[in-house]
């Protein structure tokens, strides 16, 4: 069609402005530069979706802002298009229908957009479910008014205010931005910066992870190497030189607890020479205790009892003390009685040794007055004077357990500051015994309070080393071997905090969704004067544990209140529940692989009355149902599956807590089934506007063929 001109050179110069802008948004040049310009966002859509996956391609293109004015400008330049032609001629019905149809499209997909859900429902058979899960989570702030430092309720009664802040963080880890190609990342949107700030509360998020671990910490990954060798090749007859390999040894420990026995768990791992030991000191005495464990002298048959109190440390032979008097450990107003000796022995060698001690102040001494010194006036000395003034008061005084060759399982008398080390020769052992871990070769390593690492190496007969570990790669001496000497060096080290663990972040996963990722924001929350930075995780979907991980919580105080904030995902009440009756797979015969997988579900309404029995959902039959109150219709697609558990796994009984009826008794293997649920508002919409496309075509082409008749075809046809 021809261009249509609407300005003049008489017309006033603002409205020959406006008429031309009108010109331009109808013009064939800007409709031929928004399509090229479509076209070609939707191919780099199309390659972005399949590197980095759908979550990715709504993030970054469909869901910015520069794709949502692409679709303005392309609906301006269509309706103006058909608007300057008016008043439409016969033969511009087709163009006409075209066009309202393109516009329809373009609202269809401006409502999905902002009014889509696209959400998972995982559901246990026998179970039932009303709640989907979004892609999207949000903080939840919490203000709590307490006393004295405990988070308490209000004292009127009401409950804590709350906040919803909505959060929009995309797929990725934010540091990997900029490592990701083909998309211009920062222009899509994300909330970072301050979200909340209200009446001296404020909310900052510093930084997030799309999926990440949670691991414990101190952590250490150290490597020994193994010497370079010559060996003889059997084909050849020469010498070969095979190069120096690697042996990685990942250790983690959690911080000692007042609370925790001698079952603590710790972290040991056994390599060629021996083993090596990991754990975290409580505080600098047993730090101290730990650099100042050297036995000296000879062991004897029965071993030595290194002992550390009051920055001493006291060596003491089992053989001479055994079941005797109490030894004085110095100036410290404490005695030890060796109290019981344990030797399990098979007849070919002895394969455990430790001693029970008891700590007690000495007789004739007057705890509290020997524990402070003149210039001790230090919380930390208050602290012990009291613990021993209580030990003073009783009888039994307080118990140790030392284990020769497992350090990491000894109990120390932590309150009267009291930490040992039993040093015991095994002498000459069976094999059976070293492939037990008995009187071999042994490392320890250590995190001091000072957040420092320190080892030492115990050859079955002696303290070889005993110093720092450096954490800069330089390598020191570890087993000595037939073979040589192995080195050893710290790969690694991830040092104690506060919490105990540490969240790092996990490659990037374009299957991850949030539902199963584990989501974590660095934030930093301010109440009153108060601020702290620190990091929160989001609830994850554990199907095979049964169940949902909770949202990490994040707490500050503040003058008479504190704040704390949740991470928790957006969810959907659907307004009906979806019970599982079946779940079925087919596998690809002699495979594990599931070729199809359906469920057999019934709707239930909130009174627990049936709406619909039986309906089943398929891989590639999805089934359509209103919410009976709202009238909202999701469509359910069978997405994936769990399973199966078996009866006597953890996940069977936790989902059936011991309390299952007889049907579900005869179930003998058990499913999860993840369904997704869509909710469209703007499907009918697009639906009409591409049949208003079709009907627009075909109306041209007809338009076309009737107008453009020779004129004697048309008068033979009776047409004037």
């Amino acid at each position: 069609m021809s261009r249509i001109r609407l300005r003049s050179p008489e017309q006033p110069w603002l409205v020959r402005l406006l008429l031309g802008t009108y010109e331009f948004c109808a013009s064939l040049k800007l409709a031929v530069f928004l399509i090229l310009c479509s076209a070609l966002v939707l191919g780099v859509a199309t390659f972005v979706e399949s590197r980095y996956g759908l979550r990715a391609v709504h993030f970054g293109i469909y869901g910015t802002w520069w794709f949502g004015l692409l679709n303005a400008l392309l609906a301006v330049n269509i309706f103006c298009a058909a608007a300057i032609r008016y008043p439409w001629k016969r033969y511009q019905t087709g163009f006409v229908i075209t066009h309202i149809g393109l516009l329809t499209l373009l609202v269809g997909c401006f409502m999905s957009r902002t009014g889509g859900i696209d959400a998972q429902m995982p559901i246990w058979e026998d179970g039932t479910n009303s709640i989907a899960t979004e892609d999207e989570q949000h903080f939840l702030v919490s203000v709590h008014p307490h006393t004295d430092g405990d988070v308490e309720k209000a004292h009127d009664g009401r409950p804590a205010e709350s906040y919803r802040v909505p959060f929009t963080a995309g797929p990725f880890n934010w540091d990997q931005l900029s490592e990701m190609p083909v998309v211009p990342w920062k222009f899509a949107h994300r909330d970072h910066g301050t979200l909340f700030d209200h009446e001296g509360i404020k909310l900052e998020v510093l930084d997030y992870y799309a999926d990440s671990e949670e691991i414990d910490v101190p952590r250490i990954t150290l490597k020994l190497s193994m010497p370079a060798m010559s060996r003889t090749d059997q084909e050849t007859g020469k010498q070969v030189e095979t190069p120096e390999t690697f042996i990685p040894v990942e250790l983690t420990a959690e911080r000692p607890n007042l609370s925790m026995v001698a079952t603590q768990r710790r972290d040991r791992q056994s390599v060629g020479g021996g083993s090596i030991v990991f754990w975290a000191a409580e505080n600098a005495n047993e730090t101290a205790a730990f650099l100042d464990s050297r036995p000296e002298g000879e062991l004897g048959e029965s071993g030595q009892v290194v002992l550390y109190v009051d920055g001493q440390a006291q060596r003491i032979s089992v053989a001479d003390h055994l079941e005797g008097d109490p030894v004085p450990l110095g100036d410290s107003g404490l005695a030890v009685s060796i109290d019981k000796l344990h030797r399990s022995d098979d007849g070919q060698g002895a394969s455990l040794a430790a001693v029970e001690l008891t700590i007690r102040p000495a007789e004739g001494n007057a705890a509290s007055d020997n524990a402070k010194s003149d210039d001790e006036k230090s919380a930390d000395a208050d602290t012990l004077a009291a613990e021993k003034d209580a030990v003073a008061g009783g009888d039994d005084g307080e118990r140790m357990l030392l284990i020769a060759d497992r350090p990491e399982l000894n109990q120390q008398a932590r309150r009267l500051g009291v930490y040992g080390t039993f040093w015991f020769d095994h002498g000459e052992i069976s094999t059976a015994d070293k492939m037990r871990g008995a009187g071999t070769s042994r490392i320890d390593v250590i995190e001091g309070d000072d957040v420092k690492l320190y080892y030492r190496y115990w050859n079955r007969r002696e303290v070889v080393e005993l110093a720092e570990l450096p954490t800069d790669g330089t390598r020191v001496d570890a087993f000595t071997m037939p073979m040589g000497t192995l080195k050893m060096f710290v790969e690694e080290h991830l040092a104690s905090n506060d919490s105990g663990t540490i969240v790092l972040p996990l490659p990037f996963n374009k299957q991850m969704t949030s539902v199963n990722a584990n989501r974590a924001a660095k934030i930093r929350l301010t109440v009153d004067d108060n601020s702290e930075e620190f990091w929160i995780t989001g609830p994850r979907m554990m199907f095979g544990l049964g169940g949902t991980r909770s949202s990490s919580i994040g707490t500050v105080a503040g003058h008479g209140r504190s704040a704390s904030v949740l991470m928790p995902l957006d969810e959907v009440d659907v307004g009906f529940d979806i019970k599982l009756l079946k779940f079925t797979r087919k596998l690809d015969p002699g495979t594990s692989q599931a070729a199809d997988f359906a469920s057999s579900v019934d709707f239930l309404d909130e009174r627990g009355d049936t709406l619909a029995r039986d309906v089943l959902i398929t891989m590639n039959a999805p089934v359509d149902f209103a919410d009976p109150e709202r009238g909202r219709s999701y469509r359910l697609f069978q997405e994936a599956y769990q399973g199966p558990f078996v009866p006597d796994s953890a996940e069977y009984q936790l989902h059936y807590r011991g309390a299952r009826t007889p049907q579900q008794q005869r179930r003998d293997r058990l499913y999860i089934s993840i369904l997704t649920v869509n909710y469209d508002p703007g499907r009918w919409v697009k639906y009409a506007g591409c049949y208003l496309i079709v009907a627009g075509i075909v109306t041209m082409f007809y338009m076309r063929a009737y107008f453009f008749k020779p004129a004697a075809e048309r008068r033979e046809a009776g047409v004037n």
